[in-house]
C-alpha cells in the first residue's frame, strides 16, 4: 500500500529530519511510529501526505509510493484522495466551526454532490455513534470531541489509507477509549493506518508493528508482540512509555503531614456557570489542598476540571460558594496573588524573546536568582537553548520551560493544566522531577488524565463528573491505584461534557443579510446623513430579528446619543462622531449577523449560489474561521497576563502601556501565524487545491422574514435618497 525510502532536510537547517528512512505498509496494517519528540515521526508522515516538500520546504531525496503511485507526480490534493490525514491539534486545523461541515469540507473540495454529502456525513456520525457531536460549533466541544470530529472528517473522505498524527495528545480516558473503538472498526473495514504517537497503551490488538525512531532514523522495528514484552526499564531505554497501564506501580512520596505553618486552601459548595440561563459547569464543589500536596483534578473532557482550576486561581469568580486561604475568606484578588495557573497552551504565557529572560521576568536580576535558572536549566537538558525564543521550542521544551517558571514563582498554590500532554518518556520523566522540585514549598493541583503522571506525583485524586466532585481517592499503595484505573474505565464518559450552549437557529438567509451588508457598505461611503441613518434602523431591526438583543440594544443607545448630542451641540467633535460612527455601526452589525454563531457556514454557501470565485470564498472561509478562534485567545492572554502577575493593577496599565499591548498582542500574532500555516496544511490536504466545480453541503432557502427585511431595505433606500 505505501513503499518509501526518503532522506529530507528542512530549509535553512543543517543537520537531515529524515536519514535513509525506508520502509514498507502492506494493505490493511497499523503502523506505529514511536520515539521521542524530535526523532523524525512528524517529518515521516508529512513525507507521506506530501506535505513535504511541496508545503515544508527543504531538500528531499528518495520516492513515497501510494498503491503504486509515486505521489512525487501528485498535488497535495491528489495525494489527499489516497490518504488522509489526521493532525494533532484540531483547534489549529479545523476550516469552519461546525462539526458537521468540517466533516463535509473535503467532500466539498473533492466535488460530492449534496446529497451524497449528507448521506456521507451522516453515516460518518452514525457509525461511530457520536450522533452527538453532530451540527455542533467545534468551540464548544471538548479537545477530546474535536479530535473525534477530525477522524470523521478523515474517514469520511473515503480513503483506504489513514495517517494520524499523535490522536490521543489532548484526549481523557472516554476519547481515547472511543478513539480505540474508531480505529479497531477502522481496521476491520481494512483501511490502513499509519499513527505517530507516544502514548502506546491504547494500541494493543490494533497496531500490527511498531517503528521506533530516533535522530531521523528508523532503529528499530518490532511486532506487536515483541513490544508489548519488553519491560518497563526497556521501553524507558527506547524513550517509550508503558505499553499496558496495568503495569504501573505507585512512585508516590507521602506529603508531609500538616502542621501550623502549613498553608490550606478550601473551597466550600462552590458553583458556576458560564452564561446565564445555562447548565452549570460546576456545582456545591468541597476541596481542601494544604502545602506539600499533589493533587490530581481528574475528570473528563468537559467535566468542569480547568473550571475550576481557574476559580482556585482567581481568573474566574464563582457564582456562589466560599473559597478560604490560611483561614481567611480569599476573593479573586487574593488568589491571583498566591496562585500560578500554567495553561495547557503553552504559547500563551511566554511574554519574552528568549528562554532565560522568561524565567527572569518578574523577578529581581540578582545573582541569587541568576544561578538558580542556571541551575534548573542545566538539570533539565534547557541551558543550550536559554538564547532560543520560546516560540521556536519543541512542544516538550515549552512545557518544561512552564514548569521552571512555575518552580521559580514565589506563589505558593500552583495549578497545572494538562501538563504531559504530548510529551514522550524523556520528557514525562523531566516534568515528574520539575513537579516533585516545587512540590517542597508549594501546594500542586494538576488536571490531567495521564495515569502514568498520577502514579509517580499525585498523593489523591479528586474524580469530577458532570460539575460535581465525584470521589476522592487517596493513593496510598498499588491497590489504590488500581482502584482508581478501574473507576476512570468505567466512569468516564464522553456525555461528561457540561458545556452544551442552546443554538439559535436564524430567521433569515444569509443572501438577505448580504444585500443588506452591501447597502450598509454603499451607505457607509455616502455623504447623505439620512440614508446612513435609515440603513442603520434596518440594522438595529435585522440584529432584533436574529435575536442579537445585547447588539440591538447597543447599537440603539449610540445612535440615539449620538443624535442628541448632534442636536444640543451641532459642531465641532460631536458632529464628526454624528456622522462617523453610524457609518461604522451599519458596517459591523450586518457583518455580525453573517458570521457570529454558526452562520458564517451558511454565508460561505450564499457566496456560492452568487457564483462567487472559489479562491474568494476560501479567503473568506480563512477570515471567518479566525473570529471565534481570536476572540477565545484574547481572553486565554488576557487570564495568562493576570496568573503572571503582569501589569494587574489600572494604572500599570496606562503607565506601561506600549509594554502592555506588546505582550498582549505578539505572542497572539506568532499564534495566528502558527495556526494560519496549519490551517492551510490542513485544506491542502483536504483538496482545496483541486480544480473541480465544488457544492455546498449546506442548504439555504428564503422565508418571510427574508421579504420583511427586503422591503425594510428598499424603504431605507428610498427614504435615504429621497429626503
Amino acid at each position: 500500500m505505501i513503499d518509501f525510502k526518503l532522506n529530507f532536510c528542512y530549509e535553512g537547517e543543517n543537520q537531515s529530519a529524515l536519514q535513509d528512512v525506508k520502509g514498507t505498509v502492506p494493505s490493511g496494517q497499523c503502523i506505529v511510529l514511536c520515539g521521542d519528540s524530535g526523532c523524525g515521526k512528524t517529518t515521516l508522515l508529512r513525507s507521506m501526505n506530501h506535505l513535504i516538500p511541496t508545503f515544508y520546504e527543504g531538500s528531499l531525496k528518495g520516492y513515497c509510493r501510494m498503491k503504486g503511485q509515486d505521489i512525487n507526480a501528485l498535488s497535495i490534493g491528489e495525494t489527499g484522495k489516497l490518504a488522509a490525514s489526521v493532525f494533532q491539534d484540531p483547534r489549529s486545523h479545523f476550516f469552519t466551526v461546525n462539526s458537521s461541515t468540517e466533516v463535509a469540507f473535503g467532500l466539498e473540495n473533492h466535488g460530492v454532490t449534496q446529497e451524497k454529502m449528507k448521506r456521507r456525513v451522516e453515516k460518518a456520525f452514525a457509525v461511530f455513534h457520536l450522533e452527538k457531536l453532530k451540527d455542533r460549533n467545534v468551540y464548544e466541544l471538548s479537545s477530546g470531541e474535536r479530535q473525534l470530529v477530525s477522524i470523521l472528517a478523515a474517514w469520511a473522505m473515503d480513503t483506504e489509507i489513514l495517517l494520524l498524527d499523535e490522536p490521543t495528545a489532548n484526549l481523557d480516558f472516554a476519547a481515547i477509549n472511543q478513539l480505540r473503538e474508531v480505529l479497531l472498526s477502522l481496521k476491520q473495514q481494512g483501511k490502513t493506518l499509519v499513527i505517530s504517537e507516544h502514548r502506546l497503551h491504547y494500541l494493543t490488538d490494533i497496531a500490527d508493528e511498531y517503528w521506533v525512531m530516533a535522530q531521523g532514523e528508523i532503529r528499530e522495528k518490532r511486532t506487536a508482540q515483541e513490544l508489548l514484552a519488553l519491560s518497563d526499564e526497556q521501553l524507558s531505554r527506547l524513550s517509550l512509555r508503558t505499553t499496558n497501564l496495568a503495569h504501573l506501580t505507585l512512585q508516590v512520596k507521602q506529603p508531609i503531614s500538616p502542621c501550623s505553618e502549613t498553608a490550606v486552601l478550601s473551597i466550600r459548595d462552590v458553583g458556576f456557570s458560564y452564561r446565564r440561563n445555562e447548565s452549570e459547569i460546576l456545582r456545591h464543589c468541597f476541596m481542601r489542598v494544604h502545602t506539600g500536596e499533589v493533587v490530581g483534578l481528574i475528570g473528563s473532557n468537559g467535566s468542569g476540571k480547568t473550571t475550576l482550576g481557574k476559580i482556585v486561581s482567581g481568573l474566574l469568580r464563582a457564582d456562589y460558594g466560599e473559597i478560604n486561604y490560611n483561614g481567611k475568606p480569599a476573593n479573586t484578588r487574593v488568589l491571583r496573588k498566591n496562585s500560578l495557573f500554567i495553561m495547557q497552551e503553552a504559547e500563551f504565557q511566554f511574554f519574552t524573546n528568549s528562554v532565560i529572560n522568561e524565567l527572569k521576568y518578574g523577578h529581581k536580576d540578582t545573582p541569587e536568582i541568576c544561578a538558580e535558572i542556571e541551575r534548573l536549566l542545566k538539570r533539565f537538558g534547557m541551558w543550550e537553548y536559554r538564547n532560543r525564543h520560546p516560540f521556536s521550542l519543541s512542544g516538550g521544551q515549552m512545557q518544561k520551560l512552564t514548569l521552571m517558571l512555575a518552580c521559580l514563582s514565589s506563589k505558593p498554590i500552583i495549578i497545572l493544566d494538562e501538563p504531559t500532554a504530548g510529551l514522550d518518556a524523556k520528557c514525562l520523566k523531566s516534568c515528574v522531577a520539575l513537579i516533585q522540585e516545587m512540590q517542597k514549598k508549594k501546594m500542586i493541583l494538576i488536571i490531567t488524565h495521564d495515569l502514568e503522571l498520577i502514579s509517580q506525583v499525585c498523593n489523591r485524586c479528586i474524580c469530577l463528573s458532570k460539575g460535581s466532585i465525584e470521589q476522592e481517592f487517596f493513593l496510598r499503595d498499588n491497590a489504590s491505584l488500581n482502584a482508581l484505573m478501574r473507576h476512570m474505565n468505567e466512569h468516564f464518559l464522553l456525555s461528561d461534557n457540561q458545556r452544551m450552549f442552546s443554538q439559535i437557529p436564524a430567521r433569515c438567509d444569509p443572501r438577505t443579510k448580504l444585500l443588506l451588508l452591501f447597502a450598509a457598505m454603499v451607505a457607509a461611503s455616502s455623504t447623505n446623513l439620512t440614508f446612513v441613518f435609515s440603513i442603520a434602523a434596518v440594522t438595529i431591526l435585522l440584529s432584533f430579528i436574529e435575536r442579537f438583543y445585547r447588539s440591538a440594544f447597543v447599537q440603539s443607545g449610540i445612535l440615539i446619543l449620538l443624535v442628541v448630542l448632534n442636536g444640543v451641540f451641532p459642531s465641532g467633535i460631536f458632529s464628526f462622531f454624528a456622522s462617523f460612527f453610524p457609518r461604522f455601526l451599519v458596517t459591523w452589525a450586518g457583518l455580525e449577523t453573517l458570521i457570529a454563531r454558526n452562520e458564517a457556514v451558511k454565508t460561505l454557501a450564499a457566496f456560492r449560489k452568487f457564483h462567487i470565485p472559489e479562491k474568494l470564498i476560501m479567503i473568506f472561509s480563512v477570515i471567518f474561521r479566525f473570529f471565534p478562534v481570536i476572540s477565545n485567545d484574547m481572553k486565554l492572554m488576557s487570564q495568562s497576563i493576570q496568573t503572571r502577575g503582569a501589569f494587574s493593577r489600572i494604572l500599570e496599565k496606562i503607565r506601561f502601556f506600549p509594554q502592555y499591548i506588546e505582550i498582549l498582542i505578539v505572542p497572539l500574532s506568532l499564534r495566528v501565524i502558527r495556526i494560519a500555516e496549519t490551517l492551510s496544511a490542513s485544506a491542502e490536504t483536504r483538496g482545496i487545491d483541486l480544480k473541480c466545480k465544488r457544492n455546498s453541503f449546506v442548504s439555504i432557502r428564503s422565508g418571510i422574514w427574508d421579504i420583511v427585511v427586503l422591503v425594510m431595505v428598499v424603504s431605507a433606500v428610498i427614504t435615504g435618497l429621497t429626503i
